[in-house]
Formats: C-alpha cells, sequence, structure tokens
C-alpha cells in the first residue's frame, strides 16, 4: 500500500529524512492548532505562528523533494500568514525601533 500515485508510489519505508522532515512539519502545525484549541498556548504570542513558519517552512522543503501545487500553495499562504503575525507583533513591541 503506497501514497501517491502509480508512478511515483511512496511507501514507509521508501521515506528519505526530507519526506520525514515534512512529517516533522505537519505534526509542528498541528501540534501548534491543538495547543491553541486546547488552551495551552496563547495564538497571540509568537510561539504559535514560529511553530506555524517553522512546519510550514519543512513541509515547504519536502514538497520541492515531491511537487503538488495545492500543497505548495497552501504552505505558502501559511508561511506569509505566520511571517505578517510575527511583524505584526514585533511591530507591537517595538522590537527593532532605536530610540
Amino acid at each position: 500500500m503506497g501514497i501517491g500515485n502509480d508512478d511515483e508510489d511512496v511507501v514507509l519505508s521508501d521515506m528519505t529524512l526530507i519526506d520525514w522532515l515534512g512529517v516533522l512539519g505537519s505534526i509542528l502545525i498541528a501540534g501548534a492548532y491543538l495547543a491553541v484549541t486546547r488552551g495551552w498556548m496563547d495564538a497571540a504570542r509568537p510561539a504559535f505562528n514560529l511553530l506555524n513558519l517553522g512546519g510550514a517552512a519543512l513541509v515547504l522543503l519536502s514538497l520541492w523533494h515531491r511537487p503538488n501545487a495545492g500543497a505548495i500553495l497552501i504552505e505558502v499562504l501559511w508561511v506569509c500568514i505566520a511571517v505578517a503575525a510575527l511583524v505584526r507583533w514585533a511591530m507591537r513591541r517595538g522590537v527593532g525601533n532605536s530610540p
């Protein structure tokens, strides 16, 4: 039983380090979402967006190895959202502003 199409069937034993990094990225994204929905993490704090950014970057790395247009699009959007939130947080805190 494989994952993917007939031309490029991937089974767990065939997964590369890059594939596993994509799995780790997915776990980071889902874990951050779980932590926020359970009240273990505040979505307004940078940790949430840093986990999303890191997770999306790892998934994008794996997608470079095995491209999928829809997945690439959602991960690029995830990166943009996380970066925008981190920039907004930094601006509110005055990070980077010298007196």
